[in-house]
């Protein structure tokens, strides 16, 4: 009986293992893609003065 609830158990925590896997390099991708999104955003204001006026309202 209890080789049988076990035997049943371990294909379940074994999907939900690599389901959570799945969703930490998920979430690890968007915080790199939106770390060098707005690093992007960030050089971009302080070296092109165009948009650094454009935001700011002042030029550089």
């Amino acid at each position: 009986m209890i080789k049988q609830i076990e035997s049943s158990l371990e294909p379940e925590s074994f999907n939900s293992k690599s389901r959570s896997n799945q969703q930490s390099v998920f979430i690890g991708s968007a915080f790199v893609f939106l770390n060098l999104f707005i690093m992007s955003c960030v050089g971009v204001y302080w070296t092109n003065t165009a948009v650094h006026q454009y935001l700011s309202g002042r030029p550089l």
